[in-house]
């Protein structure tokens, strides 16, 4: 599939030229104020485990045939406690 932003195409350059993630997929990355979902779903594609937060709801992310792995998904306010304790 493509990308969820034309954001995800600028994480893509920044990877290929600072390597943004590590070589292997055991990186595990927390994009909060994903929405809607294109840095969370290149980090997908690299990691071996991606929490996506935002106010919003956002779509499935993953496992469209290059991702290593599913993005979880928490809707709640980044300044609020709770949501801390729900990326865990």
């Amino acid at each position: 599939g493509g990308n969820a932003s034309s954001a995800a195409f600028k994480l893509l350059q920044l990877d290929a030229a600072l390597e943004v993630f590590p070589p292997t997929a055991e990186a595990r990355v927390v994009d909060l104020c994903a929405a809607p979902g294109g840095w969370a779903q290149v980090a997908a594609r690299r990691a071996s485990a991606v929490v996506a937060v935002d106010i919003k709801p956002l779509a499935p992310i993953g496992r469209d045939g290059a991702a290593c792995c599913e993005v979880a998904r928490v809707v709640g306010d980044i300044t609020a406690p709770d949501t801390l304790g729900a990326t865990r």
